[in-house]
């Protein structure tokens, strides 16, 4: 399983990479059915929202506190509308640093 949600997030970082941020530290990027679907994922599922945590907990992506400042964190939430900051660690695993 956790080779799973580790491949799946890197599918992930890449559809992100590729459709929002250029390979441009900083870029905000906003995880969505496109992205979802050109990695392989089911918005919503148990492994899209894995594969987001992943990316979180491996310091690829943080949290765009200035954009989600309007949005409640409410039980249940999954990463849908939220936004993140591609970093220099994301792009280094995308170059397969």
């Amino acid at each position: 399983m956790a080779d799973d949600v580790e491949g799946a997030a890197r599918r992930l970082l890449r559809a992100l990479n590729e459709n929002q941020a250029h390979s441009r530290e900083g870029a905000a990027v906003k995880p969505g059915e496109e992205e979802a679907m050109v990695a392989g994922l089911r918005p919503g599922s148990h492994l899209y929202r894995a594969a987001v945590w992943w990316l979180l907990d491996n310091d690829a992506l943080v949290p765009d506190r200035e954009a989600n400042e309007h949005l409640r964190n409410s039980a249940g939430a999954q990463h849908h509308d939220f936004a993140f900051r591609l970093t220099r660690h994301g792009l280094d695993m995308l170059r397969g640093a």
